[in-house]
């Protein structure tokens, strides 16, 4: 591709920021399909799910990370034991149940447990066993971190259901709550999440709630509902931060502008940014990362936001986490490392890297609790462990060059992919560029991998949420910024 296609694709991608899109999710249409008795309308969710059940019986992301499959695959079975017919339905069901079996001695293999597992694996086993489905029971990490937070917020008389990460998994707390509780944000979602949005309209009408869930399943294809949506704060800053640190924008250019006064105007000097417009709880990693684009586009959000996450030895993505977040942590600390605000806290640069160096249990790659490859981790933060911790930085680049495939790409979960093969193609062309030279066929053998999957329709799911799910702007444009920082560096 042409710098002038390349440009010309950056341009476009501009214009489609904001709206939040990510794809469908067999755990949040199978929520949905449920709500068929109560609303016919959503019945092309179950023809979703009949379509695109994997061979091996189970439902999920391309890519086995056996937590996504197990939640997926328990919802998937438990809805269509509730609304499916026919021996063909039938087939699906016994299917996912013998898949069950297989993956439950698979769980301890993940690094990390999808969003809310342990909440909403169990709630979903209890009722599958009370619809006769035999099914396993999981073993469930951090169980009793989430039943303290669960009765931390039900024995309160003022349940403050929108000031909780909790509320995003409501559908594991359906004899929790009332028809009147204030659930719902403005735009008819709980929590931008589909799946708790259908668990209450199991029980209870809620016109915006309906709206919400109706705009999704049209905009999405046959029945497909995403995983959460819309985070459209999220998709800003991750995709402006990729083509920012590529050279490919510069805040004067009109869009950029537009955009940076839209996140602006949702920042809040006390506790940073949401994911979300629509999604009420703050987190230090969107803030970390709207916080270094507002200051690139000559605003001035200040580091005192940051003091609302930290605790103790890290600092929290969301108060009431049941583990820490290592991309947080490391975002936070590249953040820290490029400002130059006076408000600062240099204690916090030297928290942060002692969390890092003692969380390095493989001496090569970290993983991480929002996604999947350690590859995302580690590419982001080379640059920032540059000349800062060698023996970090140097430990993630040999992992990074011994681990190429022989299509040219990177891949943590059994192939290659375009956006693990984008972090590390940034991460090395940064390291050739700033520290010393690498290689260049293997950079070449990189970008022509994303040449060849640049028209890519869909990208493999690598995001942890209660499943997989993949966030398509930001993908693309890592994928973007990396060619397009590829041929700045050729020319």
């Amino acid at each position: 591709m042409a710098d002038n296609s390349l440009n010309q694709a950056i341009e476009t991608l501009l214009t489609e920021l904001g709206g939040g899109k990510t794809e469908p999710s067999a755990y949040e249409t199978a929520w949905v399909a449920r709500l068929i008795p109560r609303y016919p309308q959503f019945s092309d969710s179950l023809d979703w799910l009949r379509q695109n059940q994997h061979d091996d019986g189970t439902w999920g992301a391309k890519h086995h990370f056996f937590h996504d499959r197990f939640i997926s695959t328990l919802a998937a079975v438990v809805a269509l034991r509730e609304l499916g017919n026919g021996y063909r339905d039938e087939r699906r069901i016994k299917r996912g149940v013998a898949a069950l079996w297989h993956l439950i001695g698979h769980l301890h293999s993940d690094a990390n447990d999808t969003v809310g597992f342990p909440l909403l694996a169990l709630s979903l086993s209890e009722e599958a066993e009370n619809m006769g489905l035999h099914v396993p029971r999981p073993p469930l990490r951090h169980r009793d971190s989430y039943y303290r937070k669960m009765t931390m917020l039900l024995k309160n008389p003022d349940r403050n259901w929108r000031g909780t990460t909790l509320t995003f998994s409501l559908e594991g707390m359906r004899s929790a709550f009332k028809d009147g509780d204030d659930l719902f944000e403005a735009n008819g979602s709980i929590s931008i999440s589909p799946a708790a949005t259908a668990a209450y309209l199991m029980a209870h009408h809620h016109e915006g709630g309906l709206r919400y869930l109706e705009t999704l399943r049209q905009a999405g294809r046959g029945g497909g509902i995403p995983a959460l949506a819309p985070i459209d704060v999220f998709e800003i800053v991750w995709s402006l931060n990729h083509l920012r640190l590529a050279g490919a924008i510069t805040p004067d250019h009109p869009v950029v502008q537009q955009i940076l006064a839209y996140l602006w105007g949702r920042w809040s000097p006390e506790r940073g940014i949401c994911l979300a417009t629509h999604f009420p709880v703050p987190d230090v990693d969107d803030t970390a990362a709207a916080y270094t684009l507002l200051r690139w586009g000559s605003y001035s959000p200040t580091a005192g936001a940051f003091a609302f996450f930290e605790v103790g030895d890290h600092f929290v993505t969301f108060h009431g986490e049941t583990d820490p977040s290592l991309s947080a942590n490391a975002r936070l600390l590249a953040t820290l490392l490029e400002s130059d605000d006076p408000e600062i806290d240099h204690r916090w640069v030297e928290k942060l890297t002692k969390f890092l160096r003692e969380q390095d249990v493989t001496g090569s790659f970290w993983w991480d609790k929002w996604h999947a490859s350690p590859y995302y981790v580690s590419g982001f933060s080379l640059p920032a462990l540059s000349g800062f911790d060698d023996n970090l930085a140097r430990s993630r680049l040999n992992w990074m060059l011994n681990t190429q495939r022989d299509d040219g790409g990177w891949g943590y979960l059994g192939s290659s992919t375009p956006e693990e093969t984008a972090y590390c193609l940034e991460a090395l062309l940064f390291w050739r560029e700033r520290v010393e030279l690498i290689d260049i066929a293997q950079i070449d053998e990189a970008a022509g991998y994303l040449y060849d999957h640049l028209y890519d329709l869909e990208h493999p799911a690598l995001w942890i949420n209660k499943g997989l799910y993949t966030p398509t702007y930001p993908v693309k444009a890592a994928v973007l910024s990396a060619l397009f920082a590829y041929e700045r560096h050729k020319s």
